[in-house]
């Protein structure tokens, strides 16, 4: 694939390297490297986006947009599991997930369309640490039970 600028090329490079992470346009600016600023790196990633080089990801929340990098039909034939913690985008070709996608074509007669699918939760990394450190607080006595004192 040629991309018209070298911006445009570098840009699409860090996104490569980094295709496990989702990113909004401050974090490619600040993290990136590049030189370049938060207009150009918008027009870039709706170019690099409507060429499925990149997805865009919005927030439901208001946090605004992130993008990843998916490369050209590597999306298309299974679905995305999204940390909400840390935000790590996870392929999955799991075949209980398309099960389920042949369930609700036959029988509610929809088409689910893999490539606009991201099931959202929480990884097992997340969840471990999470775990790990409501265990700390409760060891260290951080945990009080408001109906104690009663």
């Amino acid at each position: 694939m040629r991309y018209s600028t070298k911006q445009r090329a570098e840009l699409i490079e860090f996104l490569k390297s980094n295709q496990d992470r989702c990113f909004s346009v401050k974090e490619i600016v600040s993290a990136g490297g590049l030189a370049m600023g938060e207009a150009t790196v918008y027009r870039a990633l709706a170019h690099f986006v409507s060429e499925g080089l990149v997805k865009k990801y919005v927030d439901g929340e208001g946090g605004g947009a992130l993008y990843q990098y998916v490369g050209h039909g590597e999306c298309e034939s299974h679905f995305h599991l999204k940390c909400l913690t840390c935000g790590r985008l996870f392929h999955t070709d799991c075949s209980v997930i398309g099960d389920m996608v042949r369930h609700i074509e036959a029988e509610h007669d929809f088409h689910v369309d893999s490539v606009h699918t991201t099931i959202y939760g929480v990884c097992g990394d997340c969840s471990a640490k999470a775990k790990a450190a409501g265990e700390a607080n409760a060891a260290s006595g951080a945990y009080t039970d408001a109906g104690a004192d009663k």
